[in-house]
């Protein structure tokens, strides 16, 4: 494991950690906080507190944290908001220094919980308590088997992606993400009572093993020039993706009925700012999530040059608007690359870029390995930064209505499919696939690409649109 000279580190790999307000009810919210530490194997010490109760989870429980006799990593308190502050009370009494409070009910309470806010903030400074949230469910770790969460957590799949994100969003999503990203940490900075997005920028970019920072704001409450200028130096040595909501002046009142702040940042001046850092904007949710799968999986291309590889002539015609939309050139592949295509072809000339394999594919079906085996042409032109390429057809596994042995062809098949295109990747250059039928079973390979880094995407558009957001990195890297 490795430390980080930050004050966020002890909230990423506390040795020991005290749940206030754990209880047995599996009916309520709190019983899946420990239960979910447990179930991961925790790498530490969990303390349950919890006055009404001698044993939790198979754990000792403890009436208060005063009676712990044993110093405490990080606090975590789900208790209502009213009964917050004796918490923190307690936390100075015993030399607690950080602290996770997920109760609501604080800044965006009303002028109660407003004020609730105000002096949670003003006693955690005084003496000297680093505060998450409220409003928060966080942190994770997922080299420490750790995840605050209300959610049923069946898993993680490690990987260099660090989310930091402003509202509970995601947790509903916690298993998805962890289906389909190779996660570090994540942060939930809630109302941002005290920590905040300059924070988790920090850290994140001081960490080594942060390879992809993706964040979430609603509205910035951290110094807005230090934001800027630590965001510049991060994102020339990590790719920084950013997704500003509450961009509209509906937007931020929405925000501010969940937060208690709200965004006073003009969205036009922000995302120049961004661009000037060298930082990655998502417009919409779904494009967050695409582009954090696509730094996390791939390098930036060394250039915009694009060869593109189609099944249907029609999806050739939107690749290439795609690709001019998004200030991308077409690679002009080689004569010798033209030759060993050649040998696939139909019998008549194709142009090679974009390229139609579907009509050549059509010819080769008996022998697909050496079909795929003529396609790693195309990467391994000169001229090709990178390759952007359509589903290939899969054949269905576990059918009961077909011919004897077409089961064992199908998965035959489909692992041929899956061996050739990860030969294709081997070659060191971007390989970005988007999806064909939208089916089922294009889905299950999908995993399997994915899981040799070969991203694939719902359109050609968004695999596009993500080769150009690579592209413009490029540019503001350090090795750019």
């Amino acid at each position: 494991m490795n430390t980080v000279d930050h004050f966020l580190d002890k909230f990423f790999n506390p040795e020991s950690i005290a749940l206030v307000g754990a209880t047995n009810n599996p009916f309520k919210m709190n019983f899946q906080l420990m239960r979910n530490l447990l179930r991961l194997g925790y790498q530490g010490k969990i303390y349950p507190v919890n006055p009404h109760s001698k044993e939790i989870l198979g754990l000792k429980a403890y009436p208060a944290l005063a009676d712990l006799q044993k110093p405490v990593d990080l606090v975590v308190t789900a208790v209502p908001a009213l009964k917050t502050m004796a918490i923190l009370e307690q936390c100075a009494q015993v030399g607690v220094r950080n602290v996770v409070i997920i109760s609501g009910g604080f800044s965006e309470g009303g002028d109660e919980g407003r004020e609730l806010h105000e002096n949670i903030g003003a006693f955690a400074r005084r003496n000297g308590i680093r505060v998450l949230g409220p409003n928060t469910l966080s942190p994770v770790n997922t080299s420490k088997h750790m995840a605050i969460s209300f959610n049923v957590i069946k898993k993680m799949q490690c990987g260099g992606l660090s989310f930091a994100f402003q509202s509970g969003f995601y947790d509903p999503k916690m298993n998805w993400i962890f289906s389909n990203f190779g996660v570090n940490k994540m942060m939930d900075m809630g109302n941002k009572v005290d920590i905040n997005e300059v924070d988790a920028l920090e850290y994140f970019h001081k960490d080594p093993e942060t390879e992809v920072i993706a964040m979430h704001i609603e509205s910035l409450h951290g110094n807005a020039r230090d934001f800027f200028n630590l965001l510049k130096t991060a994102s020339r040595q990590k790719p920084v993706i950013i997704l500003k909501s509450g961009r509209t002046a509906t937007g931020s009142k929405a925000a501010a009925s969940h937060t208690g702040a709200l965004a006073g940042e003009n969205d036009a001046v922000f995302d120049g700012v961004l661009r000037q850092a060298g930082a990655i904007r998502a417009q919409n949710l779904e494009e967050f999530f695409e582009l954090a799968k696509a730094f996390q999986m791939l390098k930036p291309p060394r250039g915009s040059r694009l060869a593109i590889v189609t099944l249907s002539g029609g999806e050739g015609v939107m690749a290439t608007d795609s690709c001019e939309a998004h200030g991308l050139s077409f690679a002009r592949l080689e004569n010798t690359t033209h030759g060993k295509l050649k040998r696939i072809f139909p019998k008549w000339e194709i142009p090679l870029n974009p390229f139609d394999a579907g009509i050549c594919m059509e010819f080769h079906l008996s022998d697909i390995g050496a079909f795929f085996d003529t396609l790693l042409a195309i990467p391994e032109d000169d001229n090709v930064d990178c390759t952007v390429m359509q589903m290939p057809p899969t054949l269905l596994e576990g059918r009961d209505d077909g011919p004897e042995g077409s089961e064992d062809m199908a998965k035959a098949w489909n692992a041929q499919v899956v061996k050739s295109l990860v030969k294709m990747s081997e070659v060191g250059k971007p390989l970005i696939l988007w999806n064909t039928s939208m089916g089922v079973e294009e889905r299950e390979m999908a995993v399997r690409l994915e899981s040799h880094s070969i991203p694939v995407f719902p359109s050609s558009e968004r695999a596009i649109k993500a080769v150009a957001a690579l592209n413009r990195y490029r540019a503001v890297s350090r090795d750019g």
